[in-house]
């Protein structure tokens, strides 16, 4: 094959990749602290009209050691269960500091400790709103709003319009005064989330939606805008500029200001934004097959939908680098490929087809052999988080933190197979 352009590893070297396999083995997420920094940086210094307050999107990436850099960089939470509120609690985040907007709210002993803690509740239907209006009558609310469209990288992405379930219907607007008034609550935020990797000019839309609903909300002095922002991840993908956006964002707010006098704040919920890039999930090949001269070449990695789902379930592509185990290789010695998981099931590929997601779409890689690593890049966000954990009772990987200083750490170990069984019972005379 000629020299072709190929996917390069993103924040580890070659030698990296291998001190990380030998310390920790196979497979393994590690993630970068520099540049969960910078991507955290940039979200931070967005333009905006009168405030900014970005919370983290724990559904990415909740684990501990993550969690706590972004509380130490004073980043506020946006939890999606009461279980993710209860996650980020552990990891030392004061309740104040989380916004949960879940599909499953029940105002049990869970739901309303965070609450009286200070956790800020979001309702996302008009039963959400009014459960919370009878356990916390005169209290403080926000709600999540359909506007009615939505957009997204792919048509399972989309979280707008009417063939969604998430957030109040836009139309709906006087059930919710009537359930305001009902419980003499006080609607103080608004929200809405369009979908994943949507196109911002669908999100300006969205936010002109709820400006018109916070003109009859006088006690609304904050916009949520979800999350959903794009990332460069393969080496084909255009470079985003987010500050277009929260420029055009912040020239609404302050028209709504100089019509209403009324400045309202802003908050933001990046979670692949922040930590996509900054994960990468190193696995080794352990077998090749194919399918005759004019079929098919597989590397078969000790990975797959244990650890990242989002090509199998989406057809979203990944960067997928090769790295030889020993020594280097030349830049024209590559193959095309298509990457395999080790699950007994047919869908596990990580060189899916984007549409549709059922054909194989191979890919260009540095001649591999068993033994050699395949490095998944983009691995920081929905990929440990939203894994088919234990299928095929496959222990969970372990993760590792890259320090700034180049330095790894340990933050997850791997599983054992006692620990994947410990919750089962077997009942007596079996």
């Amino acid at each position: 094959m000629s020299e072709v352009a190929m996917e390069q590893l993103k924040f580890l070297s070659q030698d990296d990749v291998r001190t990380v396999a030998e310390r920790f083995g196979t497979p393994v997420f590690v993630y970068d602290e520099a540049t969960v920094r910078r991507s955290s940086e940039t979200m931070a210094t967005l333009p905006n009209a009168f405030g900014l307050t970005v919370r983290y999107s724990l559904k990415a990436c909740p684990s501990q050691a993550i969690i706590r850099l972004f509380d130490r960089q004073g980043f506020s939470f946006d939890a999606s269960s009461v279980w993710e509120a209860r996650r980020a609690v552990i990891a030392g985040a004061d309740p104040a500091k989380i916004s949960m907007t879940a599909q499953e709210a029940v105002f049990d002993d869970n739901l309303r400790e965070l609450i009286d803690a200070g956790l800020q509740f979001d309702a996302g239907s008009l039963h959400q709103l009014d459960e919370y209006g009878r356990n916390y009558p005169g209290g403080e609310v926000a709600i999540r709003i359909n506007p009615g469209f939505g957009s997204g990288l792919v048509g399972r992405l989309n979280s707008g319009g009417p063939q969604s379930s998430f957030g109040i219907w836009h139309e709906q607007l006087p059930e919710v005064k009537r359930i305001v008034d009902e419980h003499g609550l006080k609607l103080v935020r608004l929200q809405s989330h369009i979908g994943s990797g949507h196109h911002w000019d669908i999100l300006i839309d969205a936010v002109r939606t709820m400006l018109s609903f916070a003109r009859d909300f006088q006690d609304v002095h904050t916009l949520d805008l979800g999350g959903g922002y794009r990332v460069s991840a393969l080496h084909t993908d255009p470079v985003y500029d987010h500050t277009e956006w929260a420029r055009v964002v912040a020239d609404e707010l302050t028209a709504f200001a100089e019509e209403t006098g009324r400045r309202l704040h802003t908050e933001v919920e990046p979670g692949t934004y922040l930590t996509a890039l900054s994960g990468a999930l190193v696995t080794k090949v352990i077998d090749k097959a194919d399918t005759g001269e004019d079929g098919n070449s597989f590397l078969k990695i000790n990975s797959g939908l244990t650890e990242i789902a989002r090509p199998s379930y989406y057809g979203v592509q990944h960067p997928i680098v090769s790295v030889p185990a020993t020594g280097t290789r030349a830049a024209d010695d590559a193959e095309e490929y298509n990457v395999v998981g080790h699950c007994c099931i047919a869908g596990d590929v990580l060189t899916a087809s984007y549409k549709p997601v059922e054909q194989l779409a191979p890919v260009p890689l540095g001649r591999t052999e068993i033994g050699d690593f395949i490095v998944i890049e983009r691995a920081g966000s929905y990929c440990s988080s939203m894994s088919m954990k234990n299928f095929n009772s496959y222990p969970e990987a372990a993760e590792v933190l890259r320090r700034a200083d180049g330095s790894f750490d340990l933050i997850r170990a791997r599983q054992t197979i006692e620990q994947v069984v410990v919750n089962e019972r077997i009942p007596e005379g079996l």
